[in-house]
């Protein structure tokens, strides 16, 4: 997999920065930008969803690894309900794989 090039979390929402902190992204949202005024929660739940961001990557990487340690286990039983779970290991593995490869270019 990729080296992770990401800013380290953790990261926050916010208007002030901490000391020392660096500034990751601006969210504009609101009726100025989206012409309605429930685009605000729109705004607050990408913000949410961007700071977390470094912990769903680093869960994303760890799921990928146990699926892919579950599907080395269930093969090599080498029985027909253990290749079936090793497939069903291996292709979500591969999704989560691939998902971080977006992430971690």
């Amino acid at each position: 997999m990729s080296e992770q090039k990401h800013t380290p979390g953790p990261w926050f929402i916010g208007g002030r920065l901490p000391r020392q902190e660096t500034k990751i992204c601006t969210i504009v949202g609101g009726e100025a930008v989206h012409g309605s005024s429930a685009a605000v929660s729109d705004w607050r739940a990408d913000a949410a969803l961007i700071s977390t961001a470094p912990d769903l990557l680093a869960d994303l990487i760890e799921a990928a690894s146990t699926l892919r340690r579950y599907e080395a286990l269930h093969r090599a039983k080498n029985t027909d309900d253990s290749l079936k779970k090793a497939e069903v290991n291996a292709e979500l593995a591969l999704r989560f794989e691939r998902t971080i490869a977006k992430a971690t270019p």
